[in-house]
């Protein structure tokens, strides 16, 4: 009897190990290409830890060696996470510090940064993941919005109940519209919905932008006040031109970026019934002409409109850029790049 019980429990002690090997997990990688992926100052990474909703008190902070790091540990199932990195930046002689996030799912297996954009691959769900969002990046480009819609929900509904829903739906803001995003979460399996603090941000987020005018509704009417002077949105949208919308900042970076796609859009159109208009929104007055004088914008703004304009249109992330009819009626939101110049193409070919 005696010989049994120690057999039985020399056994347990061995699947136990096994059980634990097999939930190990290693994530590495090199940050000096932090710099490049957030488009940030010269930069020295110093500590990484992994953030979730599992996590109980402090997180273990990680030292950096050379730019390298690695994290070793044990996970029970996959859980959707984040990299967070801690930054040393120096600007102008002063440094400071800032902490960047990057998503991944914390899962058993290999997980290693890549020297590209420093996404973390080399797992199942992490891969799938990333090929996905790569993939919805690829089709918005392209402008084949039902196409994109059908991909991202054919993915949640596979991964309905894992993680690997939330990588993706936490990234289709870049992609989608909040009704479809909305959609998706309600997808989700109960306990992806609970589990995760940036899924229930989002879902408010998106909630916001929803009840918002859309594609197909007339256009929000706003008014702001700078230097004695009230401007409408109604001053230029709803009479009789089409009014390429920009919402956006002069710290933004990606608003600066998108800048030179709507000077050549107002000056390939403007003579075929084409207005453009920026409004400049969470922005000093001061900092907003001197990024319109930087740029050679050369169409009119709205200047100050602060959280007025983007309440309006349930914007929580600029730019935001949004075509009207002549009418007034919205014909396309959230769009980035050669989207605008593929709607506006649209538009005026079919105009008669």
């Amino acid at each position: 009897m005696k010989q049994t019980i120690i057999t039985t429990m020399l056994a347990l002690i061995t699947m136990t190990g096994w059980a634990q090997q097999q939930n190990n997990f290693t994530i590495s990688g090199d940050l000096s290409v932090m710099t490049n992926k957030f488009d940030l100052p010269p930069a020295k990474a110093n500590i990484v830890y992994i953030w979730n909703d599992s996590l109980k008190g402090t997180p273990i902070e990680y030292a950096v060696k050379d730019g390298k790091f690695e994290i070793s540990g044990n996970v029970s199932r996959p859980i959707y996470s984040k990299l967070m990195v801690q930054l040393e930046i120096e600007v102008e002689g002063r440094k400071d510090t800032t902490t960047e996030g990057i998503p991944f799912i914390l899962e058993p297996g290999n997980i290693k940064m890549d020297s590209e954009w420093a996404l973390l691959k080399g797992t199942p769900l992490n891969d799938a993941s990333i090929a996905m969002c790569m993939k919805l990046g690829e089709l918005a480009k392209a402008g084949e919005k039902e196409k994109l819609k059908q991909e991202a929900f054919n993915f949640v509904k596979q991964h309905a109940a894992d993680p690997a829903s939330i990588f993706v739906i936490v990234q289709a803001p870049n992609f989608m519209e909040a009704k479809d995003i909305l959609t998706m979460i309600d997808m989700c399996s109960e306990d992806m919905q609970h589990t995760n603090i940036d899924f229930s941000l989002l879902r408010e987020k998106v909630t916001l932008e929803a009840h918002a005018p859309q594609e197909g509704d007339k256009f929000a009417d706003f008014a702001v006040e700078y230097e004695g002077k009230t401007t409408r949105l109604s001053d230029y949208v709803g009479k009789g031109q089409y009014v390429l919308v920009d919402f956006w900042a002069s710290w933004c970076r990606p608003c600066r970026q998108e800048i030179p796609n709507l000077i050549a859009a107002y000056n390939k159109y403007k003579d075929r019934g084409l207005q453009v208009l920026g409004i400049a929104a969470w922005d000093k007055p001061e900092d907003t002409k001197k990024a319109i004088a930087e740029e050679h914008i050369p169409y009119p703004q709205i200047i100050n409109s602060q959280k007025i304009a983007t309440d309006a249109y349930g914007i929580s992330g600029i730019p935001e850029i949004i075509l009207f009819s002549p009418d007034g009626t919205i014909l396309a939101r959230g769009l980035r790049g050669n989207q605008i110049e593929i709607k506006l193409e649209e538009v005026f070919n079919n105009k008669k």
